[in-house]
């Protein structure tokens, strides 16, 4: 049978005035996931006398069903549907995202008004994660620049970036692009190491992109210490030099010229030619930067010693002044 045909019949039986439209769909619109199955519900009440005409069409050309005295459905709705004859309702099953669209019912009964409703119905595939390169460049803190991409399939209608479980917002280093499908960060800082997540979702799925970023920054200005505190000649003293570093920071003395690698510095035993200023200066090969900082070794005995004589001759003259 022509569905043609019967559409055409159909809309000559309305603009001849027997007839009124209500609405009639119990809802207006309707989300479901593909591969799920969708029931058009009505409210009309199953009466006795069949319906003269029945049909659903599909964003306004498109026959799903026409029904009459014979069931006329639509190419690609076969093996699909389920028709209702007593009220119209319409059940559709393995959705897919073509089916996305606007669903119209017409109804003609037997000496009534006509029955007429529609509903939307948005079909979501299930988002899925798709591969995502993460950059492989080696990261400086504060010369870098990153774009991070997060790409999926299905219809995405939720994308939030997070990192330490934390959401990001636009502003100062941050920014989103593309509907929050990448995120730039200009530059980089040391606090941007560790895992950013991508969360993509709809009302059926959710899935993460998971990105590990490695951020290569410092040597910052070392801190240098002294083992004892208090060393005089012919005791033993180490230094110390240390730096906040990514990569490890290398070390290096300087001393009278000369070089001595190595985060510590040992000296057995402390000798005169020992004292004086020590240089520590961290290099990073990654970054490219190095930072100094310097010490003085000195024999605490020598001003201790001096002190004494002060001591002692403040003593003496106190002692020769009671006795004039």
């Amino acid at each position: 049978m022509n569905y043609t045909f019967l559409r055409s019949t159909i809309l000559v039986l309305l603009s001849s005035g027997l007839c009124h439209g209500t609405g009639v769909l119990t809802v207006d619109s309707i989300r479901r996931a593909a591969g799920e199955s969708v029931t058009f519900t009505t409210s009309v009440t199953p009466t006795a006398e069949p319906f003269l005409a029945l049909t659903w069409s599909f964003n306004g050309t498109t026959n799903v069903v026409t029904s009459t005295s014979v069931d006329v459905v639509g190419q690609g709705y076969e093996n699909r549907i389920s028709l209702d004859r007593l009220t119209g309702s319409l059940v559709l099953r393995n959705l897919t995202e073509k089916d996305t669209g606007e669903y119209e019912l017409i109804i003609i009964p037997y000496g009534a008004p006509q029955i007429q409703g529609t509903a939307k119905l948005v079909v979501l595939t299930k988002v899925s994660i798709l591969p995502t390169a993460c950059p492989t460049e080696d990261l400086i803190e504060g010369k870098t620049s990153v774009n991070l991409t997060c790409d999926a399939s299905g219809v995405v209608v939720t994308r939030v970036w997070t990192k330490d479980g934390q959401p990001l917002a636009s502003g100062h280093r941050f920014s989103f692009h593309d509907g929050n499908r990448v995120l730039s960060i200009s530059p980089v800082d040391r606090k941007d190491t560790g895992e950013f997540l991508c969360n993509v979702s709809n009302d059926f799925s959710f899935d993460t992109a998971k990105c590990n970023l490695k951020v290569y920054y410092g040597p910052d200005r070392p801190d240098l210490s002294q083992k004892p505190i208090g060393a005089e000649l012919e005791d033993s003293v180490t230094l110390i030099c240390s730096a906040d570093s990514l990569p490890k920071a290398d070390f290096v003395w300087t001393f009278n010229n000369k070089k001595i690698y190595g985060s510590r510095l040992y000296i057995h035993e402390m000798e005169w030619w020992h004292l004086g200023r020590y240089t520590c200066t961290a290099t990073n090969a990654i970054t490219g930067l190095e930072a100094s900082v310097f010490h003085t070794l000195s024999d605490s005995s020598t001003s201790i010693s001096g002190s004494m004589s002060m001591m002692v001759c403040t003593v003496l003259t106190s002692v020769g002044l009671m006795l004039v």
